[in-house]
């Protein structure tokens, strides 16, 4: 059997695995190729999972070596609120790239950003009583919205295609005021659309966040790669954009995945606002045995769920963030690839009959970067994917993301360097071809 595959084919190895052909998961796609690569008889264009695949700065695996043969990283526990080196050069980075101070003590690392989300929704839901919903501004990462299921929480949606600017924060504030909501959650640059919000948006969601005392939670994991803007100089404006400007009530989740291509070590960071750790939930008492905030994210979110990252791996980000912090920028040249990847193969969709979804981002183009949203005129979102998979490339269906278009599917570039080029050229012109028919 070659490429094509049949649509039978592919639909009888889905019913084998158990899976809904119409809801395929990151992970249970990624299953589903593993079966399907050897009856193609060549590997797949792998475009599904969000996984970093370039090399890692060389400083990162010299300090996790160093801590492993020197410091005794695998003798004791780490401290799971954060080594000292950690702390401080994650205080810096807030400072030098966002113009925040922020106290060491609000520095914290996670086992990636996905921890600080999983924490997160769950303490923004507790800190007042008969708050049991977390708004998603989707689409946004699949699993979040698993985190907030595995909670039992309720949950509710905006979507970035009908709100920008001013309407965006009316519909966010409008959604508050009904008073169920405990969480807000969002990721700019977003995933999956790559949309960024501006500072302005964030501003008026901070003080939505304030007025409503509702907690933010604003997932960078992939801060500073929109490079329409550089605020990769230390100290120098323009910042990275953050409803922690104009803010109280937020949580800053950061990771070591996509910027420092650091992805091996889960290890992440949550910065928190200086005036929320000070503050006391009586609601909390019940839940983590404190009313404080910052105690009852460190000791009862980080420590029962994980009790903190390997030694190793905080200190390797450590390193990571004092090369970014002393100037050296070198880094970004993992950030130019993916962006180079983005613009020629979003061109390479266009040319065969595709359509972008999230096509503009507050009138201008979307950004070239780790991902973009692809659909197809008179196919929905699973029915694209379908076809895609038949010719051996795999996409996510933007359903999965909470999107409202339904229609659309997700590409993420890290797999696909320019050694693919050709076949993906030739695998969209064959599609092509049968759809034109």
């Amino acid at each position: 059997m070659a490429l094509p595959l049949t649509r039978e084919t592919v639909l009888e190895q889905i019913a084998s695995l158990g899976y809904q052909p119409d809801r395929l998961a990151i992970r249970e796609l990624k299953r589903l190729v593993e079966l399907l690569e050897p009856l193609a008889g060549e590997p797949f264009i792998r475009m599904e999972f969000g996984v970093p695949n370039l090399p890692v700065p060389q400083v990162a695996v010299e300090a996790e070596v160093r801590a492993i043969r020197e410091l005794d990283a695998q003798r004791i526990y780490p401290p799971f609120d954060g080594i000292p080196e950690l702390k401080a050069e994650c205080q810096r980075f807030v400072k030098n790239f966002m113009g925040l101070d922020v106290p060491l003590e609000v520095c914290m690392p996670t086992c990636g950003a996905m921890q600080g989300g999983f924490v997160s929704q769950y303490l923004g839901v507790r800190m007042h009583p008969g708050r049991d919903t977390v708004l998603f501004l989707n689409p946004g990462f699949p699993v979040n919205k698993m985190q907030a299921r595995f909670f039992g929480l309720k949950s509710a949606s905006i979507d970035f295609y009908d709100h920008r600017g001013a309407g965006l924060v009316q519909a966010v504030d409008e959604r508050l005021a009904r008073g169920d909501v405990g969480a807000v959650i969002w990721s700019s640059p977003n995933n999956p659309s790559w949309i960024s919000l501006t500072q302005d948006e964030l501003d008026g969601l901070a003080e939505c966040g304030n007025r409503h005392d509702v907690l933010l939670i604003e997932d960078q994991a992939y801060f500073g790669m929109d490079l329409r803007t550089d605020v990769f100089q230390p100290g120098v404006p323009p910042y990275q954009p953050s409803v922690a400007r104009r803010g109280k009530t937020w949580v800053l989740l950061l990771s070591g995945s996509k910027l420092f291509s650091f992805a091996g070590a889960r290890v992440g960071l949550m910065v928190l606002s200086p005036e929320l750790a000070t503050r006391s939930f009586p609601n909390l008492l019940p839940f983590f045995g404190t009313e404080r905030f910052l105690h009852a994210f460190i000791h009862g979110g980080i420590y029962c769920s994980t009790a903190g990252v390997s030694h190793s791996g905080q200190y390797a980000l450590a390193a990571l963030l004092k090369m970014a912090n002393d100037g050296d920028r070198s880094f970004l040249e993992n950030i130019r690839e993916y962006c180079a990847r983005a613009a020629w193969l979003k061109a390479c969709f266009l040319r065969h009959g595709f359509q972008l979804v999230y096509d503009n981002d507050l009138g201008q183009p979307i950004a070239d970067g780790f991902y973009f949203t692809v659909s197809h005129p008179g196919l929905t979102g699973p029915e694209l994917q379908l076809e895609l998979l038949r010719h051996g490339v795999s996409l996510i269906t933007l359903g999965i993301t909470g999107s409202c278009r339904t229609e659309g599917l997700r590409a993420c570039v890290s797999f696909t360097d320019e050694s693919r080029f050709p076949d993906m050229e030739h695998r969209l012109a064959a599609l092509a071809a049968e759809l034109d028919r």
